[in-house]
């Protein structure tokens, strides 16, 4: 397979090779839960013919963890099922935005963190994040802190339906398409579960607190964790299955920052749709190509009357906003008031942390923050 680089698409887009463009496509979902995973993923990789080793995949993957293409290698939990969780909102003197989305970024419990700005120019909600918990009250509490801080109101949007979910979509950054194996497919290693102790709920909040952040950088990462917290190497491979089947984790896999790869073009598209024709739209919508997130979250009225959010991902403005015209015209959703809030500044993109301690009296850390890209 052929190495070939592309130039940078925009300020924030990074140079990645042929082959970590073919391992992004291919391990996004179903990261393979095996004692030498990356050797699995090369394994996986021949079967569509591209030559690689173990070695090779790993030191690809680090290096884009490195680049901050990847955010990490684990989990995206389920949101109802890990906590709590919501999108929120603030309004900001434009002059103002940088130093309040600086005030935000120190919660841990927050995030995704993005300036976005509405096609009308008229929408005044152009600082969006969000945050999550380990329980509605510490929820509750930050967003309270949030406000406090700020000295502004926060929009509080938390999901009401999910019609569709799946930011793992495949790229195109070399002008080479990728040709994808059946990563879903692969098993957990073979063992004998009488063998393998069941964790406690100690050790389960440990071992979920271990890969919020991702998997540690090693060839044998699952060894690793379970040396870290003194547990066999089939106790976490078990149990990571046992959270993928029960779907408290959605996907585990690369979680990638769009941005560094050029999508840089996303739109968080809100409708406002008539409470009797949500579900026949919002399940309309949601089969678009080109849609990669789809709920329902509450209106909030005077201030805000949309209720369906999409998100489109791209890296290309117009051609975005020639999607979602072309979706509109074909849904019929011509007379529908809706907004089209673009991504302009991503300030913090990580994983969620729900397990971390909690306090009602929590206020920010004076750990510095680095700038995301999403």
């Amino acid at each position: 397979m052929t190495k070939s680089k592309t130039k940078s698409m925009t300020k924030e887009s990074v140079i990645i090779s042929q082959l970590q463009q073919d391992i992004i496509n291919n391990s996004q979902k179903g990261f393979p839960l095996t004692k030498q995973p990356y050797k699995t993923i090369a394994e996986q990789l021949a079967q569509v013919n591209i030559v690689t080793n173990e070695l090779r995949v790993f030191l690809a993957i680090d290096d884009l963890i490195n680049q901050e293409v990847l955010s990490r290698v684990g989990p995206v939990f389920d949101h109802k099922k890990a906590g709590a969780s919501t999108l929120a909102a603030i309004a900001v003197p434009t002059k103002d935005l940088d130093k309040i989305a600086g005030i935000v970024n120190q919660f841990e419990q927050v995030n995704h963190n993005y300036g976005r700005e509405g096609s009308s120019g008229q929408q005044k909600y152009n600082l969006w994040f969000v945050v999550t918990a380990s329980n509605m009250v510490a929820l509750n509490n930050t967003l309270a802190n949030i406000e406090l801080l700020t000295g502004l109101a926060v929009l509080v949007l938390p999901m009401e339906a999910s019609y569709h979910i799946d930011l793992a979509f495949s790229i195109n950054v070399t002008g080479v398409e990728s040709p994808t194996s059946n990563q879903e497919a692969m098993q957990l290693d073979t063992v004998n579960k009488n063998d393998c102790t069941r964790l406690t709920e100690i050790e389960k909040i440990a071992l979920r607190s271990a890969i919020e952040k991702g998997l540690p950088a090693s060839l044998l990462p699952y060894r690793l964790i379970a040396q870290q917290l003194a547990l066999t190497e089939q106790q976490v491979l078990m149990q990571i299955s046992h959270w993928q089947e029960e779907g408290l984790i959605r996907r585990f896999g690369l979680v990638i920052k769009h941005r560094k790869l050029g999508y840089d073009a996303n739109a968080m598209v809100v409708w406002n749709i008539p409470n009797d024709d949500m579900d026949g739209i919002a399940q309309r919508l949601a089969k678009c190509a080109p849609v990669s997130l789809c709920y329902q979250r509450p209106r909030r009225l005077p201030d805000w009357p949309y209720n369906l959010f999409c998100m489109i991902h791209g890296t290309d403005k117009n051609l975005v906003l020639q999607q979602i015209s072309q979706i509109t015209e074909q849904l019929g959703l011509e007379l529908i008031e809706k907004d089209i809030l673009f991504s302009f500044k991503a300030y913090k993109q990580h994983g969620a942390r729900y397990s971390k301690a909690d306090s009602s009296t929590q206020y920010p850390s004076d750990k510095k923050q680095g700038q995301a890209h999403g």
